[in-house]
């Protein structure tokens, strides 16, 4: 079996090729939402009965279980959240300084804030 390595992607993890490729946020956007996808099919609903338990359309939860569709905001979150018995965490992880930009690289000054 022949495999065709390119030379500057030898050693690297996949983060480093994804970051590389310019296309890290979108592989994690669609990422988090294939599990948003996930945990809403397992809440063996209909359409319309999350609809209704989401308080929104059955077009809009189309939309929301469509895995090609990384759009989603904070309040939906929230409620797929609740509509399952779960809670939902976010959490903000520094970059690795290899995949950092510049205007990341500038640190900013750093703040407790109370959970």
């Amino acid at each position: 079996m022949s495999t065709n390595l390119q030379p500057e992607f030898i050693g690297q993890d996949f983060d480093d090729f994804l970051h590389q490729d310019g296309i890290a946020a979108e592989v994690e956007a669609l990422a988090i939402k294939k599990v948003v996808v996930a945990l809403l099919q397992s809440a063996g609903m209909t359409q319309g009965e999350l609809a209704q338990r989401l308080q929104t359309s059955r077009s809009q939860v189309r939309r929301l279980l469509d895995p090609g569709n990384t759009s989603i905001t904070l309040s939906t979150l929230q409620r797929a959240a609740d509509v399952t018995g779960h809670r939902l965490l976010i959490a903000f992880a520094p970059i690795p300084q290899r995949h950092a930009t510049a205007a990341t690289r500038r640190k900013a000054p750093h703040r407790a804030v109370p959970a």
